[in-house]
């Protein structure tokens, strides 16, 4: 190809030379090539307008860096506790809580999570504890989990899987293994265990039933009551069971085997299982306090009637303490929502935190709430698809 063609177009036509120079770029490709690069290098300084280092991270203490993530993950949990401390019939993001509106005392809420993370930590190192490879693998197992549940939610929001990671799956972690370091055998704090015990049976209620109703099927598939005759019939069976199990010659499994094979029937089944005493049925609630431990009952309501066995707690609570795992969940139960309080005073008074107070302001308490116009007491999960997307500060 001859690259000649801008020569020509610039001289008279009866003047004009033919210039044949090897390798010469015409002027065409090399302006469009010259646009390119000046594009690309407005397209980058445009970039580096939004994007800055400085709004990647919320937090720092000592070596550890907070991500603006985690940040934007605990002013979410922040919504759901203002949720909580909100009238069912106000906005969570217009009422007031403890004199300061929603939105700041969310603001100030994510802060003192930060806090308290670092106050795990720093507790942590003092109480010479560490993270074994059953922990860290705990860890990953935990916010590989949730984040499969949570991850489109979040990522609207600006919350990274790694911020996600450290903000709840690695605190929850530490902060278990300082409250257990604190208040289990050994602690400086020891909760003894005939208070464990004390709470447990004041909590708890352990029992088995099994439940047949006064209904039946017609021949067109409708429920009718059964006759007068059958309810006896049904009340004599069941007696009789009763009579058994108390008498030692049968177990209460074998007796629902039992019924539901002489009747050609499966009734409602309620394998043995503790239960709180503030969600037992109170068709049940009323009879469990005059029956004595492995007891068994035949109550009859207008529904139907129950064959029920209270069963020995103390019993069953001996199994938990000498269970080093249950032990420690009963632990948890017991004084994880005070310790959870108090590591947020703790954060909150913590000094060498620095807080990235120019990143803080750029995430708007409104980015994570999926419903603005959300009361209170029943926050919306932020695993919902419709969640805001995220602040021009949250992570790449």
């Amino acid at each position: 190809m001859l690259y000649n063609i801008w020569v020509r177009q610039c001289v008279p036509q009866k003047t004009r030379i033919y210039y044949n120079v090897k390798g010469m770029i015409p002027m065409r490709n090399f302006l469009k090539k010259a646009l390119c690069l000046c594009l690309c290098f407005c397209l980058c300084m445009s970039l580096g307008a939004c994007y800055s280092e400085d709004n990647t991270w919320a937090a720092k203490h000592g070596d550890d860096v907070m991500p603006i993530g985690a940040y934007i993950y605990y002013l979410s949990s922040a919504y759901t506790d203002a949720g909580n401390r909100v009238s069912a019939n106000d906005k969570i993001l217009s009422a007031s809580i403890d004199g300061q509106s929603a939105k700041d005392w969310m603001k100030d809420r994510a802060l003192s999570y930060i806090g308290a993370y670092y106050y795990v930590c720093d507790q942590f190192d003092e109480l010479g504890l560490s993270l074994t490879d059953e922990d860290l693998a705990s860890i990953d197992s935990s916010a590989n989990t949730f984040w499969g549940y949570y991850k489109t939610g979040m990522e609207n929001m600006g919350i990274s899987q790694e911020s996600f990671k450290k903000a709840f799956a690695e605190y929850n972690i530490r902060a278990q293994m300082v409250m257990n370091a604190t208040y289990g055998k050994g602690g400086a704090q020891e909760i003894p265990e005939s208070e464990l015990r004390g709470y447990y049976t004041d909590t708890y209620d352990y029992y088995t039933y099994m439940y047949v109703s006064k209904s039946k099927s017609d021949e067109n598939n409708n429920s009718v009551a059964i006759t007068d005759e059958e309810k006896d019939e049904m009340l004599k069976n069941l007696n009789d069971l009763c009579g058994d199990i108390n008498g030692g010659e049968i177990t209460f499994a074998e007796a629902h085997n039992n019924y539901s094979y002489a009747e050609m029937a499966t009734p409602t089944y309620e394998a043995p299982a503790t239960v709180k005493k503030e969600n037992v049925h109170e068709n049940i609630a009323k009879e469990l306090p005059g029956m004595k431990d492995n007891e068994a009952k035949v109550v009859e309501v207008e529904t139907g009637v129950y064959l029920l066995q209270k069963l020995s707690l103390e019993e069953y609570l001996d199994n938990v303490m000498a269970d080093e795992d249950q032990r420690k969940a009963l632990l948890s139960e017991y004084k994880g929502t005070e310790f959870s309080e108090e590591l947020l005073e703790k954060g909150k008074a913590l000094s060498g935190v620095e807080v990235n107070q120019a990143a803080i302001k750029k995430i708007s308490a409104d980015k994570v709430v999926t419903n603005k116009d959300q009361t209170g007491a029943s926050v919306a999960p932020v695993s919902s698809e419709e969640a805001d997307g995220a602040s021009s500060a949250g992570e790449e």
